[in-house]
């Protein structure tokens, strides 16, 4: 056994409250700190999400210069970084092989490689799109530990049948229980009577999302339940566009942007049903903390069928639709649905934060 702190570098958090920054925010929280040192690679130019929680928890940070300023600062930084420095392990959150030069690196100082696959998708620019096609051939796959949240994610960036192994994106499963108390709290703060229909959906306002169709939806469900409201929980470039659109529809008084909050267990009490209809995802923790709560769920198609846990939420296609999206809302909230034993199902399927973990640790010391 190795009598010092294991060291972990890290390599994916931007300044977007999204699914990468959530999971490194509850890994460092919880793994064993008598065990474990985290560092963090920052090529943002302001401080990344939960820079100072991290901080706190005892986290170390390199500025690394972003590649988009300069790729040959940045590739210098990089490699002056693994020299400098001793880590046992660099754990790559990624999205796209677009950029796998710190993965390289990693790999000429022998440090052992985790590259974990966030998403089953991209959205980027053409230039993202290929790179991540041509460095498809570069990545050393009999040199990493390809690992990756679903099927989906582990195909889209390793290739079908090529050994990755599934870490489940655990959660507290005992945060996000339905607390009725809150839900007639948080509902007062948001202007939202006992009696409406809250329609709530979370994410980045980010092309992936769809949260245009979302509108859509809401747009019908209204035809049909005029007491309805939209509530949208993030942030995003794509924020700005949205409202404008709201408001030119004159839906201010029916939809609800409530920025990013830190207070989702009691957000989600608050709502009814929860929509989304992104286009694609690697595993959405957003999904499994609205079924621990309780809440029915529609999501699409492109969706990975391994987040869907429990009754009543179901899949859709996105050729269907926002009326029949609007319909098919309406019929699961008149499903049975007792949400404070939600939290049992997910337990039984294995998504307890404790159990995955533990597993990141065995993995961790495993490799050292």
């Amino acid at each position: 056994m190795i009598d010092r702190k294991i060291r972990v570098l890290h390599f994916g958090l931007s300044t977007n409250r999204g699914g990468i920054e959530t999971y490194l925010l509850k890994l460092a929280s919880q793994v064993d700190s008598k065990k474990f040192l985290f560092s963090f690679i920052d090529t943002n130019k302001e401080n990344p999400c939960f820079y100072e929680e991290l901080r706190t928890l005892g986290c170390v940070f390199f500025k690394i210069t972003p590649r988009r300023s300069s790729i040959t600062q940045s590739k210098r930084d990089i490699e002056e970084l693994f020299s400098k420095h001793h880590f046992d392990i660099f754990h790559c959150h990624i999205n796209t092989l677009s950029y796998i030069e710190p993965i390289l690196a990693a790999l000429r100082h022998d440090v052992k490689v985790i590259v974990h696959s966030r998403n089953a998708g991209t959205a980027g620019s053409m230039t993202t799109r290929l790179l991540h096609k041509l460095n498809s051939f570069r990545l050393p796959r009999d040199e990493i530990i390809s690992i990756a949240v679903s099927d989906e994610a582990g195909e889209w960036l390793f290739g079908k049948g090529s050994g990755y192994e599934i870490y489940n994106n655990g959660i507290d499963l005992d945060t996000f229980r339905f607390d009725g108390a809150a839900r007639e709290v948080v509902r007062k703060s948001l202007g939202v009577e006992s009696s409406d229909f809250l329609v709530g959906h979370v994410g980045a306002f980010l092309p992936a999302k769809n949260q245009g169709f979302v509108l859509d939806i809401f747009i019908e469900l209204i035809k049909k339940k005029p007491e309805a409201k939209l509530l949208f929980i993030g942030s995003g470039a794509g924020l700005d566009s949205h409202l404008s659109r709201v408001d030119s529809l004159g839906l201010s008084e029916s939809v609800i942007f409530a920025g990013s909050r830190a207070d989702m267990p009691q957000v989600l009490s608050a709502m009814d049903i929860f929509v989304f209809p992104s286009f694609y995802e690697g595993f959405p923790n957003a999904v499994l903390e609205a079924q621990a709560c309780g809440l029915p769920c529609m999501i699409s198609e492109n969706v990975t069928s391994e987040v869907l846990v429990r009754n009543p939420c179901i899949k859709m296609s996105l050729e269907e639709s926002p009326k029949e999206w609007a319909a098919q809302a309406l019929a699961l909230s008149e499903v049975s649905n007792i949400r404070e034993k939600a939290h049992e199902d997910l337990i039984i399927a294995g998504y307890s934060v404790n159990e995955e973990i533990q597993r990141m640790q065995d993995l961790y010391i495993s490799l050292v």
